[in-house]
Formats: structure tokens, C-alpha cells, sequence
């Protein structure tokens, strides 16, 4: 039996999705632990630990599914093709190099500058998804395919919902030092986590339901 390279690129598109979804839905229940006054701040903490080993499955998902989702336009029409296509790859995984060099530099000095760049990555990202979407829906080029520019424009989407969490996760740590600090400072602290927690949740459950959307679309290919 020969297997085409078509259906080795479709395997691991679908096996992306999988992680990207199942490992969100991790994430967003190891957030609803952080707000549970019943635990300590110890405890807390540690399952803070785990959501950002966990974090990483769609942060690794995300870069990924990117230049392969573009191979795969090439088998239907296409323009994206050649050198454009090799440096979409280069720049994927420039991309998913800093992501990782992001999750080591946790507890660094680097974690901060390295989370501010991410956060501007994955905006520029979202800028050029949706806008080249949007071009291809008007003009049909550089893909003639109505439901491929659509995804382009819905992953344009997730990258601006994953900036929002990123946005929300950058405000955990000054809110976990209020906690610790004891006193008034903690009562206000716990109040700005149950706040910060439904900013963060918001931005995830928003993120899970575009991701879930750019599946669908490309399963059914409704346009």
C-alpha cells in the first residue's frame, strides 16, 4: 500500500487539532483552580505549574498547523507555493522556537521581554491571517477556495484570542504577590483574580470556540 504525502499532512493536521482542543480544555480547568480560596497559595501555584507545562501542547499546536494548513491549500488551487511556502515554514518555526524559549525562561529575567515579544507575534500574526483572508475572499487569490480563506481569517481570530490570554497571564504573577503579602493586600488580591480569572476564561473559551469553528470549516467545507 502507498501512502501519499497528502494523507501523511492530513494526518497531522487532524492530530493537531486534537491536542490543540483537548489541551485547551485542560488549560482553562486548571485556571478555575487558581481562584479557590480553600487551597493555599502553595497549592494554587503548583497547579499554575502544571497549566503551563500543559499550555504548551496549543502553543506548539499553533505554529504548526500553520504551514502545514498551507501545504495542504496547495492541493486545492493554491497560489502559495515555492519559496513562499518554504519561508512560511521558516517563519512557523521561528515562531514556535521563541514560543519554547518563552517556556524556558519562566522564573528569568527573560520572562518578561520574551512574553511582550510572543504577545507581538501572535498579533502580527493574527494582522496577516485575517487580512490575506479577507483579500482572498474579495479577490480569490492567492486561494480561489472560498472555505480556505475563511480558516485564514478564523486563525487570524485564535491568534488575536490567544494575545487576550497571553494578555490575561501576564497579570497573574502582581496578582499572586498581592496574595501573598497578607492583609488587605490579599483580599484585594483575591478579588482581582476571580476578576482576572473571567478575563482569562472569556479569551480561552473564545479561542477553543474559533478553533473549533476552523475544524469544522475545514471538515465540511461549507463555501
Amino acid at each position: 500500500m502507498l501512502i501519499e504525502f497528502q494523507d501523511v499532512l492530513i494526518f497531522a493536521h487532524v492530530l493537531l487539532f486534537g491536542y490543540w482542543l483537548g489541551s485547551d480544555l485542560g488549560v482553562f480547568f486548571c485556571d478555575s483552580q487558581l481562584t479557590r480560596e480553600d487551597l493555599s497559595l502553595e497549592e494554587r501555584l503548583r497547579v499554575r505549574g502544571i497549566r503551563q507545562k500543559v499550555d504548551m501542547a496549543p502553543r506548539t499546536c499553533a505554529p504548526l498547523i500553520l504551514p502545514i494548513g498551507f501545504n495542504l491549500a496547495v492541493y486545492h488551487g493554491s497560489e502559495v507555493t515555492g519559496g513562499w511556502l518554504v519561508l512560511i515554514w521558516a517563519l512557523s518555526l521561528a515562531w514556535l522556537a521563541m514560543l519554547w524559549a518563552g517556556r524556558f525562561a519562566i522564573g528569568t529575567s527573560r520572562e518578561g521581554s520574551l512574553d511582550k515579544t510572543n504577545q507581538i507575534l501572535f498579533f502580527l500574526v493574527a494582522l496577516a491571517m485575517a487580512a490575506l483572508g479577507v483579500y482572498a475572499l474579495i479577490t480569490g487569490e492567492p486561494v480561489a477556495e472560498r472555505w480556505i480563506a475563511v480558516k485564514l481569517v478564523l486563525y487570524g481570530l485564535m491568534a488575536l484570542s490567544a494575545n487576550w490570554i497571553l494578555s490575561a497571564a501576564n497579570r497573574w504573577e502582581p496578582i499572586f504577590e498581592m496574595v501573598r503579602a497578607g492583609g488587605e493586600e490579599r483580599i484585594e488580591g483575591e478579588k482581582r483574580m476571580k476578576k482576572n480569572r473571567i478575563n482569562a476564561g472569556s479569551a480561552a473559551g473564545t479561542l477553543w470556540l474559533v478553533v473549533l469553528l476552523i475544524a469544522f470549516v475545514g471538515a465540511t467545507k461549507p463555501f
